[in-house]
């Protein structure tokens, strides 16, 4: 029996990359993985992979930028419109998606801006360009002194909100009792997943509340019960 006939690499590779961008990884607006990163994770050289990402472009799927590598436009059959949207729109056409989807739900703090333009390789004031057109249209607002929120201020909720009500949580369930000292930040920043900066500010929440208070050389000591425990 005659085999089938397999494609080259690089058409195999150029076909993932499509399907992946089809399944929203990455989305629209988001840049693609390096060569080297992509190079690696095919197991090929990137010569294979810059032919397989040179298909993507010349469907309209991916854009060059110089300087940055290769931006997702979205799967458009000829990638005209999308070619035809700023960097902002398309950013903000990204995260319309994921609120429309779900996934960012409404009280959730989007990414600082700084961290956003790393993921989407932009400027600080094209994600901000972005941003404000999400606000005119009601899906997001800005909250003083905390950031940006989907569905606006009354929904407002930081991550530093939302660690705060885990330990108090914690401590009214009896995981840290009255007299125990709390992990420290760079422990609790892992544990949870967040920075630092997030710690502390779910650390000052809890003193403010009289809950915790710091002591000088043991850290963070539980000092009452939360009051609804």
């Amino acid at each position: 029996m005659s085999k089938a006939k397999v494609g080259p690499t690089y058409l195999r590779i150029a076909e993932d990359l499509r399907r992946r961008i089809r399944e929203g990884d990455p989305p629209a607006g988001a840049m693609l993985p390096s060569e080297a990163d992509l190079a690696r994770g095919y197991g090929v050289a990137r010569g294979t992979v810059r032919q397989a990402v040179a298909e993507l472009e010349r469907t309209g799927l991916v854009a060059s930028e110089a300087g940055r590598g290769r931006r997702v436009l979205g799967d458009e059959p000829s990638g005209a419109g999308r070619a035809a949207a700023t960097q902002y729109e398309t950013i903000a056409e990204a995260l319309r998606k994921r609120i429309e989807s779900g996934e960012l739900a409404p009280g959730q703090q989007l990414p600082g801006e700084a961290a956003a333009a790393d993921e989407y390789g932009v400027s600080k004031g094209t994600v901000r360009q972005a941003f404000q057109l999400l606000a005119s249209e009601q899906l997001i607002a800005a909250v003083h002194g905390k950031g940006w929120f989907v569905g606006g201020p009354d929904h407002a909720r930081t991550r530093a909100d939302d660690v705060a009500a885990a330990l108090r949580q914690d401590i009214a369930g009896g995981r840290f009792a009255v007299g125990a000292v709390l992990p420290g930040e760079i422990a609790l920043a892992q544990e949870r997943g967040v920075g630092r900066i997030t710690i502390r500010r779910a650390f000052a929440l809890l003193e403010a509340e009289g809950i915790v208070e710091k002591r000088a050389g043991r850290g963070r000591v539980v000092k009452t019960q939360p009051r609804d425990s």
